[in-house]
């Protein structure tokens, strides 16, 4: 049906003989959204709406005594020319990359081995969950007590095998793989339920079928499981990549940046240049390019998982 067939929204709005309006079954779903897109235009359009404006501003929110300024593209030029910039671009391409990597092979394995019948499997799977029940700011600080470079457990640790103590969160080759670790701990058992559960709900007649035709174990996971398991990481790569991207608890609680600033990322340098540097039209610039990028790899990844599912449907 062509949509000039449509009438208007508004038409279909009457008034009864009492005076009373009276709302036709057509209009109902708009009715019903209008609470969704009135939340969705406080919440969301406004502060993207307003930030974008900020970002072509000079405006210093410490300063009401100067004046809010026009500047045009001259904050995206200063932050695309900042060294510090690209330097927490290249941290956070470092971490995202590192750590998804090494969250889903590790949850992934985990996931293997824990699908397989043994005593007190349960035990472990509860306590490989636990992780989960911390939120990341605690996860940070307890981290954080564990490196200590004087009383951490990690120095006592490595200190029985006769490594000498490291200053690990403030030595600039080792504050960012800190971190990391830091990030896999936390997030290795999400990414280990997800997967855990995809097995289980796997289907069985072409893993029986490779069996029966002779194929080894590795054969079996590599030519089978992993095709069918494909959906499933490409959704976790997305959510893992979203999430390293705009990381910013950790480097706030560990590390504000430092040392030197090996660890600084987009996400923590957008916070620093707006609520420290006070400086609105900067932090706006990066929170944008931080839209755009996460916006971009959901775009791509998800357009991937479509069409994965589309050729398994087939």
């Amino acid at each position: 049906m062509r949509f000039n067939t449509y009438k208007p929204v508004l038409s279909q709005i009457k008034k009864n003989k009492n005076g009373s309006f009276q709302y036709s079954e057509k209009i109902t779903p708009f009715l019903m959204l209008t609470p969704v897109l009135a939340g969705l235009a406080i919440l969301v359009y406004f502060p993207l709406c307003s930030t974008i404006t900020l970002s072509f501003l000079r405006y210093f929110w410490n300063k009401p005594q100067q004046p809010i300024r026009w500047v045009g593209l001259k904050n995206y030029i200063d932050i695309f020319t900042d060294s510090l910039f690209w330097q927490s671009f290249n941290n956070t391409i470092v971490f995202m990359v590192v750590s998804t990597s090494l969250t889903i092979l590790f949850g992934l394995g985990i996931a293997v081995l824990m699908s397989r019948d043994f005593p007190g499997k349960s035990i472990f799977i509860s306590l490989i969950l636990l992780p989960m029940m911390i939120s990341p700011v605690a996860a940070a600080l307890s981290w954080k007590f564990l490196f200590d470079g004087e009383w951490g457990a990690v120095n006592y640790f490595i200190g029985l095998l006769g490594i000498p103590k490291q200053a690990w969160l403030a030595d600039p080759r080792l504050a960012l793989p800190a971190i990391i670790v830091t990030d896999i701990w936390l997030y290795t058992p999400f990414v280990f339920l997800v997967m855990y559960t995809s097995l289980q709900a796997l289907p069985q007649e072409p893993i029986e079928a490779a069996r029966i035709d002779g194929g080894s174990g590795w054969q079996i996971f590599s030519k089978v499981i992993l095709p069918l398991l494909a959906p499933n990481f490409l959704l976790i790569l997305v959510i893992r990549l979203m999430d390293t991207f705009r990381v910013f608890d950790f480097i706030y609680v560990m590390t504000s940046g430092g040392p030197g600033g090996r660890t600084e990322t987009i996400g923590f340098l957008s916070y620093e240049r707006t609520f420290r540097h006070f400086n609105m039209g900067q932090g706006s610039v990066i929170a944008i390019f931080l839209l755009l990028v996460v916006l971009s790899l959901s775009w791509y990844f998800i357009k991937t998982l479509q069409l994965q599912l589309q050729e398994q449907a087939k």
